[in-house]
């Protein structure tokens, strides 16, 4: 229920920053001579798949194994990304072929960036970033429920390179700090992320829009006061996007 749940609010969050018709362009990189009549996307959709870790590295010797929540289940990956904005879902249950564990994790992500170096070719960026994330995991069998609701914010950098006007890749990686409650609660304890990122596009592959493969790792500790909800979360993601508007 709670996937299903987290996929509805996904879908109206998407929904919702569509019918706010912001109308904002962006690119990586521009091109000063553009033609009028080529088209510019200004957002994009992400489908992939993921291998998930999630492990206790609290101090209880009573939790472990069987006893806990840790589960490394394959889970899928749902992304919509425009300019500032960033909404992902990633989650999975019975419903993928996950046995007896699911876990689900929901964000929304607000930035910005300076640039360091900006030519044509070659860009490093410095992004600013908050995000809001819930992290839900079960696990049949075990009778506690891991529930956390995350407010971060980070930076890092951003080395963006553009070869030809039709291939460019960037790299990135970022380092955040954060608090995590749990349901009903304001305050429950800390959060740290890294979060890194490889994109290669390709531009104006499909029909004049562009397509995108990416590689993305999120490593995510709770340190929720008490011992019981402490847990890491490391994400291995890969994902195929294409450019929508």
């Amino acid at each position: 229920m709670i996937f299903l749940r987290l996929i509805s609010i996904a879908a109206l969050l998407i929904l919702l920053h569509f019918c706010l018709g912001l109308n904002l362009q962006a690119q990586m990189f521009s091109v000063q001579d553009e033609k009028k009549e080529n088209r510019v996307f200004s957002s994009s959709v992400h489908i992939g798949y993921s291998d998930v870790s999630f492990e206790y590295i609290g101090d209880s010797p009573a939790i472990t194994g069987d006893q806990s929540l840790e589960m490394s289940p394959s889970l899928l990956h749902i992304q919509y990304n425009s300019p500032g904005v960033r909404i992902h879902l990633i989650g999975g249950n019975t419903i993928i072929g996950n046995e007896n564990e699911s876990l689900v994790r929901l964000g929304v992500e607000l930035g910005a960036q300076s640039y360091l170096i900006r030519k044509n070719r070659l860009q490093f960026l410095i992004p600013f970033r908050v995000e809001t994330a819930i992290t839900a995991a079960t696990k049949e069998g075990y009778g506690q429920r891991f529930y956390q609701t995350a407010f971060s914010g980070g930076f890092g950098g951003i080395i963006a390179m553009k070869p030809t006007d039709f291939f460019s890749i960037y790299t990135e990686a970022t380092k955040w700090y954060g608090f995590s409650n749990s349901a009903g609660n304001f305050f429950g304890g800390n959060t740290d992320q890294f979060k890194t990122k490889t994109t290669i596009h390709f531009n104006r592959l499909l029909r004049g829009r562009g397509v995108y493969f990416s590689y993305e790792t999120l490593q995510q500790d709770f340190n929720i006061d008490g011992m019981d909800f402490d847990y890491r979360s490391v994400v291995s993601l890969f994902s195929i996007g294409i450019d929508i508007q």
